[in-house]
């Protein structure tokens, strides 16, 4: 009797590489971008971005790391190429050494690009730097920021007694000299003003009474802003009553991302307290000695940028004000008491300022050492990363492997203890970060694509130790990212609030999905899991490059539009279409894909034959795509970004790898079996 065949479609979940095209791949990145990177006085190996000689191709980014070690640590990956899984966990471990996970270590450099005073521009490590000397302008923000933000070091006053004349002066109205100095390890940006005030009985003429100069030094190796402010009486004047300002303006442009309240410390940086923002106007938020002001937007943390401040003498502080407007913060000033100036005599100032793309809420106390010593960092990038959840899955991944004996040689029981104390430290870190400033979780706190990888390895440290504890924070998660599901006449696809889907942060949502379905076979889940697979389309999406140029590719994608058109109860926006143009999203898109059968295949999972089919055909065009950007680089394998990319980066080839390895299949495998003892 001849057998019938069965009509299901078969997705495949083996390995998709043979031994030699696995072992070219992973020999990329270990010949063409593992470097030595500087940390701590140490070479401690970690990837850098990309092998090309770009700007920023010598930055180590700890997400791009930590793909590689997840993608590393399957076991039979780990007997061939351990020695690097334990490199790239050392460099972790040292990004995560305190409370704060960092995102970056990039080589010291202060390159002046441009230098006129009046339209200069200078780039560190860490940040750049334009602006007008001119007019008192200079302008901040973070290289490399997953949320830009421009901070405008401008709107000092300056305010004295002469005699018995009161008088406040706008410091950026009466500049008489500026310039761009540069030094062997940096540059010093500064202005002067020379304070004038009425004259003679009927006051028609000027009496200059002193000169004011604002210097801002940037260095190389160092991530601070140093400012120094100095006074200088003019001969035969004494000044009295003076208040020197530092300030910050125009901090309220960004209405989606406000700042709302203002982390005040005392002369010591400590006994911290919050102090709220009105609605509107002018209030004074502090008065006497302040040692540390500490702001940081109402953002994800990952994203969130943080403005910190240390007064250098701060017993010289004589009150902090701000102004704000409808609720956000606007203009920050720090007046500094001066007594009094004879002739000739002049008094100095100094303050630490520090930006942080990626801020920890909570954690002032961490920015506070970095303001008092930058060398605490040991090169390291200020920021927090994004990607904790790549991350902490990367840790966890290595626990359960660790922990159920699939590893020979086992890895020593210390290792394994200091890299649970670190996946535990970073975990309680990101969880407190989704709760803002009260005790609930917050969804517009949340970063989709970290928050599904958190789930992702919780459920891995479950089977790993069957601690109750992970449990219940897998119910948190999901509780925070089940209603970032759009209504399927939004497009069904998982997106940040307030923000359009992509498919990266679609696709790592189906994956958290499908990794805890088979031990919490849950309808809610399930229906989630088989409504984002329906969310996933196949067509021809149009990429905006730039410039007024386009490109167009047949590809896996998902659909959706901003509300109200970006908000104010506005139509809601055109439909867009995100898809898989970056080679990464294709891969991250595979393995959801491979998760998802494997849940269907637990059991956990019903799905329809023409769902499967849907999986397969899905499957099938990302893994088409995917071969065209394949080349042979100096024996090694290359995935490049983009189609029309000529390199690969750290960032895309262990992605890609993971949705060619089918790695869960592993995981869900040994998520019975007893683990070894801790």
């Amino acid at each position: 009797m001849r057998r019938r065949r069965s009509m299901e479609p078969e997705l495949p979940m083996a390995e998709l590489l043979r031994e030699p095209e696995r072992d070219r791949l992973i020999a990329f990145m270990e010949r063409r971008l593992l470097r030595a990177a500087p940390l701590d006085g140490l070479a401690v190996p970690a990837l850098r971005e990309t092998h090309l000689p770009f700007p920023t191709s010598e930055w180590c980014w700890t997400a791009d790391s930590a793909a590689a070690v997840e993608l590393l640590a399957q076991p039979e990956l780990r007997r061939k190429w351990g020695h690097l899984a334990d490199d790239l966990t050392e460099f972790l471990l040292a990004m995560g050494r305190g409370e704060l996970l960092l995102r970056r270590l990039a080589p010291p450099e202060c390159v002046v690009q441009q230098d006129d005073p009046r339209d200069f521009l200078i780039l560190t490590g860490t940040h750049s730097f334009q602006g007008d000397l001119s007019r008192g302008l200079v302008r901040q923000s973070v290289r490399g920021g997953p949320a830009q933000r421009e901070l405008r070091h401008t709107g000092h006053l300056v305010e004295f007694r002469l005699g018995r004349q009161r008088h406040c002066l706008d410091v950026e109205d009466s500049i008489v000299e500026h310039g761009l100095l540069t030094r062997p390890d940096g540059a010093v940006l500064f202005h002067e003003s020379l304070l004038k005030v009425p004259a003679g009985l009927l006051r028609r003429s000027e009496s200059v009474v002193g000169r004011l100069r604002y210097e801002y030094s940037i260095s190389a190796t160092d991530p601070r802003l140093m400012l120094a402010v100095t006074l200088r009486a003019e001969p035969g004047v004494s000044l009295s009553d003076i208040r020197l300002t530092t300030a910050l303006d125009e901090l309220s442009g960004e209405a989606r991302r406000p700042i709302r309240q203002v982390v005040l410390g005392d002369a010591a940086g400590a006994a911290l307290r919050t102090a709220p923002l009105p609605e509107d106007g002018l209030v004074t938020l502090a008065e006497g000695a302040v040692g540390l002001i500490s702001m940081v937007e109402e953002a994800p943390p990952g994203t969130a940028n943080g403005i910190h401040l240390h007064p250098l003498a701060p017993d010289a502080v004589f009150s902090v004000k701000a102004q704000a407007r409808s609720g956000r913060l606007h203009w920050l000033l720090t007046r500094h008491a001066v007594p009094r100036l004879e002739e000739g005599q002049a008094f100095t100032l100094r303050e630490a300022r520090l930006i942080t793309a990626g801020t920890q809420p909570g954690a002032t106390a961490a920015y506070a050492a970095m303001l008092h010593d930058p060398g605490l960092l040991g090169g390291r990038d200020p920021g927090l990363t994004a990607d904790v959840g790549t991350a902490l899955n990367a840790m966890a991944t290595q626990i359960l492997h660790a922990r159920h004996g699939s590893y020979e040689p086992p890895l020593p029981p210390g290792r394994l203890a200091a890299m649970q104390a670190w996946y535990d430290r970073h975990l309680t870190a990101f969880f407190a970060g989704l709760g803002g400033h009260g005790a609930a979780a917050d969804p517009a706190r949340g970063y989709l694509r970290a928050l599904a990888f958190a789930l992702v390895s919780l459920d891995t440290m479950q089977r790993a130790t069957g601690d109750g504890r992970y449990t219940a924070l897998i119910e948190r998660g999901l509780a925070l990212m089940l209603p970032l599901q759009r209504p399927d006449e939004d497009g069904g696809a998982f997106a940040d609030l307030g923000q359009m889907p992509y498919l990266d942060c679609h696709a790592a949502a189906m994956l958290a999905l499908a990794r805890l379905l088979p031990q919490r076979p849950d309808p809610v889940l399930q229906t989630a899991l088989r409504r984002a697979i329906a969310a996933l389309r196949l067509g021809s999406v149009d990429v905006a490059l730039g410039e007024g140029r386009r490109h167009n590719l047949d590809t896996p994608f998902v659909r959706g539009r901003l509300p109200g058109g970006g908000g104010g109860g506005a139509a809601p926006g055109p439909w867009e279409d995100d898809g898989g143009f970056w080679s990464f999203k294709l891969g991250l898109l595979m393995r959801a894909l491979s998760a998802a059968r494997l849940a269907r295949e637990a059991g956990a999972l019903p799905l329809e034959t023409a769902e499967l089919q849907r999986l397969q055909t899905l499957y099938e065009a990302s893994f088409r795509a995917l071969r065209g950007r394949v080349r042979d680089h100096q024996g090694c394998l290359e995935v490049l970004t983009s189609p029309l990319a000529g390199e690969g980066n750290a960032a895309t080839q262990p992605v890609v790898m993971l949705g060619l390895l089918a790695p869960d299949a592993a995981i869900l495998g040994i998520g019975t079996r007893r683990p070894v003892p801790a």
